[in-house]
Parts: structure tokens; sequence; C-alpha cells
């Protein structure tokens, strides 16, 4: 086995004139040097000439098809071909674990290219060159089954019971996606309601103020009391309360809407009952909160 060698640091403790610090002092260390993997390179290799080839046939194609199409935008529209099938190749490899994906992902492959075969056997035949029509449609054919080679030679098989384990495993995966999904949808809409809620609260809080304007400027006006004769007593008159203030003491004190409404109905038996009611609900809000 080979080895190298490799600079690291420790921890070590150094010391001038009687004081001592923690420095990283560097020193050598030999790891072993794993083998070189040469199926990984050889299979990136293979690769990466099947690339070189799937981008020939993509030139082929387009430069054959955009002809077919009298050039010009017909190129552009030429591309679609070769790409169509090279997207299916990256689902294939994206579903290597699920079989039904895999399988309808290489179906799907194979009626593209086949197509775009068609259409480059078309272009040649209308040429007059048999051999252009049929060795230009095998470009891409060509390409895709080296793909399909390459495809299965890094596939690993899995027993019937490992598969089953691996799409256990992939359903509650995506169970938590769908729940995650789910939850943040909930969520948004909670933050939509909640501000649809304030919103309501605070424009029915501006049409009570409104309706009790004057109202309350009338409750609040102090009371005039008639002037007493010479010979009469005279007594401290205490200022009555508004209805605002005889809300305010109910909530306070605890009451329910309804039990303020009637007491207040009860001590001013000339108020509004409707505007007595909108005041009890405003001083409620004002007090407990918009959720109370």
């Amino acid at each position: 086995m080979k080895f190298r060698s490799e600079t690291r640091r420790r921890a070590v403790e150094h010391t001038v004139d009687g004081i001592t610090h923690t420095i990283n002092k560097p020193h050598q260390v030999r790891v072993p040097v794993l083998p070189a993997d040469w199926d990984s390179r050889a299979i990136k290799a293979a690769s990466a000439l099947v690339l070189v080839l799937t981008l020939v046939a993509i030139v082929w194609s387009t430069v054959s098809i955009g002809a077919l199409l009298q050039g010009g935008a017909g190129y552009a529209a030429a591309v679609l071909f070769d790409v169509s099938w090279l997207t299916v190749l990256i689902l294939e490899w994206l579903g290597r674990f699920d079989p039904a994906k895999r399988e309808f992902a290489r179906n799907m492959g194979f009626g593209l290219v086949a197509i775009t075969a068609g259409a480059i056997f078309w272009h040649g035949w209308l040429l007059d060159s048999i051999a252009l029509a049929v060795v230009g449609a095998a470009v891409s054919v060509i390409a895709k089954a080296l793909w399909m080679a390459i495809f299965k030679h890094v596939d690993k098989p899995l027993s019937e019971e490992d598969r089953q384990w691996v799409d256990a495993e992939i359903s509650k995966a995506n169970a938590k996606l769908a729940v995650a999904g789910v939850r943040r949808r909930v969520a948004v809409a909670e933050v939509q309601a909640r501000a649809e809620i304030l919103a309501a609260e605070r424009i029915l809080s501006e049409l009570d103020d409104e309706a009790n304007t004057a109202e309350q400027i009338v409750d609040e006006e102090p009371v005039r009391v008639p002037l007493a004769s010479p010979n009469t007593v005279r007594k401290p008159i205490e200022p009555a309360l508004s209805i605002a203030e005889l809300a305010r003491q109910q909530v306070t004190a605890g009451a329910s809407n309804k039990d303020a409404t009637e007491e207040i109905l009860r001590v001013r038996p000339d108020a509004n009952p409707e505007s007595v009611q909108a005041t009890v609900r405003r001083e409620a809000r004002r007090i407990n909160g918009p959720y109370l």
C-alpha cells in the first residue's frame, strides 16, 4: 500500500518568559493512499465520449431538420427534436429507483427518438440520397442506444424486498413534503383570515365611533338645573355619567355586553338601546381586546 505525507496541526503549549499559551504546531503524518478506481474513471470517460457524440447528433439533426423546415426559424424549431428526448433521458435517470417512472420515461424517449430519426430520414429522402437518409437518421438512434448502455451499466439492481423498502422510504419522504406543503398553505390562509378579521373589526369600530359621536356629545353635556328660589335649601348636585362612562364601568366590573346594556338602560331609560349596545361593544373591545 502506498502512503503520502500530509501536514497537519495540533494544539501544543508554548511558554515564553514564564507565560504559557496554546498554539497550533504543524507536524507530518503518513496516510494511506487509496488505489485508483479504474471502474469509476472508465464510466466517466465513456459518459464523456457519449456526451460528445450526443452533441454531434444534436448539431446534425438541427442542420438536417432545420433545412427540412426551410431554414431561418426552422433551425430553432429543429433543436426541439433532440432536446426533447435528452430531457426525457434525464427523467429516466432520476426515476431509476421507480420502475413505473423509469419505464414511462424510457418509452417516451423511444418515441421522441423515432420522430427525430424520421424527420432526418425524410430530409435525406427529399434530397434523393438514401445513404444520407439512413445514416443521418441513425445518428440520433446511436446516441440514444449509447446512453441506454451507460444507464444499464451503472444501474444497481434491487431485490423485490429491497425495492419495497426503498418505495416505503420514498413514500414516507413524499408524505412529509405533502404535509409541509399543506401546513404552509394553512398558515398562509390563517394569516389572511386574521388580517381580514382585523380589517373588518377596525371598520366596524370606526362606524360605531361615527354613529355614536353625536349622542356622546349630548350625553356628556352637563345637566342644566333650574335656578332655585332664595328660600330654597341648595343641595350639591352630582353630574350625570355619560353612556360611555357607564359602559366602561360595567365592562371593567366584568359584566357581559348584554348585562351591561340592560344595566345602562335601567339607569338611563331615555337612551337609545341600539346606541347603548354599540357603545358597550366599543368599550369592550378597547378594554378586553378585539378577540374577547
